[in-house]
């Protein structure tokens, strides 16, 4: 079959592209943002002329609505009777050929479905993934002979719900994507509890003991259910990443995969191993005595339990972090949240909001969030992003820790950092 997928450049779209091609499939794909894909045809920009009666399915991220740019496309493949799928519904049809694991959860899915993934590999399963990071070595996807397939399922706009596991691990719930879940709590467990019951009878659920609607949702699953505990780290874990958050995603991991039969010495082995996936506390260099790391954490409880992590593994340094806030609609229900979840850095310099084109009404200001936090932290200041890298040239120096913070584009600046101190040292040594 022939697919072209919208929004090809996400993380997740381009995971699935690669699937289908690996599957033997013809893809294609245009997205806003420039992307390549050995072997597939993509596109900047969109436009209807993309679409002809020669392709078999259109895919679309759940980025596009009416409102979007690529939204003629869509219009454009109904007309000419083109099958028009979302990309959850397509990673439902594929679980359903293979043993499907899900990774849900509010914070931390990326993280243990790197793990699960890798330990996988390890006990020689040979499984096919799709996450939402890259993990260092394999990327995001593959489609691969074994008979697991682990999924990264996230509960933004209920796309989870598409899904259809055997192995489902639930790592934590807190509020979030709230502009698809206006309600709030309520709607959110209501989802969870309605993505638990699609697990088979003899499926598996893997639950954090302390999360506090974990017994809530034994009630309703249909199938065993198992559950870790950070009071009981899985034994014999020495990782080399920072942070009880994930000596617990390490310890969900190992749980799920002690269940699918694996060897405890080679979940061991495997998670002492894991360096991490890339944008989760990435180290992306060291030079003239500062470090620089990057990390995608953009809600507050990320924020909070990456900040203390690296105020362990790093006591002596100045924790200088660079934060782009991600949605209006995020920072807005979750403002009173933000203003204690930097306690563990030095100095904190946020810069303007990320809002998402089409789906993100202007709630709240760069300058209300920075008045907000200043009432529980001094060391907070708004700059403009075209400011940032002047400001760490004169503000950083030797034994400073460099921390980028957000689900956008802030890393940039800090490659651009590093890069500059880099030339520094080799002029300096000319």
């Amino acid at each position: 079959m022939r697919y072209h997928l919208i929004g090809i450049a996400g993380s997740s779209m381009s995971g699935l592209a690669r699937i289908l091609q690996k599957r033997g499939e013809q893809v294609s794909g245009c997205d806003l943002e420039e992307i390549y894909l050995k072997g597939i045809l993509t596109q900047k920009g969109h436009n209807p002329t993309h679409i002809n009666k020669n392709i078999d399915a259109l895919v679309t991220s759940a980025a596009i609505t009416p409102s979007s740019l690529a939204w003629p496309e869509v219009e454009k493949a109904q007309q000419l009777g083109v099958k028009v799928i979302s990309r959850a519904k397509m990673i439902g049809q594929l679980m359903r050929e293979k043993r499907g694991i899900a990774i849900a959860g509010t914070h931390g899915k990326t993280t243990i479905s790197a793990m699960v993934t890798l330990i996988l590999k390890e006990a020689g399963r040979r499984p096919s993934f799709l996450i939402g990071g890259e993990i260092k070595g394999w990327g995001n996807a593959d489609w691969d002979e074994g008979e697991d397939f682990v999924v990264e399922a996230c509960e933004y706009g209920r796309q989870f719900l598409e899904f259809r596991p055997v192995v489902a691990l639930i790592s934590n719930i807190e509020k979030e994507h709230l502009d698809t879940y206006p309600r709030g709590m309520p709607e959110i467990k209501k989802a969870f509890k309605k993505f638990v019951r699609l697990l088979p009878k003899n499926g598996l659920l893997i639950l954090w003991q302390e999360e506090p609607l974990t017994g809530w949702l034994k009630k309703s699953a249909p199938c065993k259910v198992k559950t870790f505990s950070l009071s009981k780290p899985w034994p014999g874990l020495s990782l080399k990443i920072p942070g009880e958050h994930n000596l617990l995603n390490a310890t969900a991991a190992a749980r799920l995969c002690h269940e699918l039969g694996v060897p405890h010495s080679v979940i061991k082995k495997t998670l002492n191993q894991f360096t991490g996936v890339k944008r989760r506390f990435e180290i992306k260099g060291e030079a003239k005595g500062i470090l620089v790391v990057d990390d995608y954490g953009h809600h507050p409880s990320e924020i909070k339990a990456t900040l203390k992590g690296a105020r362990q593994w790093y006591p002596s340094r100045r924790i200088i972090c660079l934060f782009q806030p991600h949605q209006y609609a995020r920072t807005y229900h979750l403002l009173k949240d933000f203003t204690t979840a930097f306690s563990d850095c030095d100095l904190l310099i946020v810069t303007d909001i990320f809002g998402v084109p089409g789906r993100d009404e202007v709630k709240v200001t760069t300058e209300e969030l920075v008045r907000a936090i200043r009432q529980k932290k001094k060391e907070v200041i708004y700059l403009k992003e075209e400011q940032l890298l002047d400001y760490l040239k004169q503000t950083c120096q030797s034994n400073d820790l460099v921390l980028t913070m957000g689900a956008t584009k802030i890393y940039q600046v800090g490659e651009q950092f590093l890069s500059l101190l880099k030339k520094g040292e080799q002029d300096e040594r000319a």
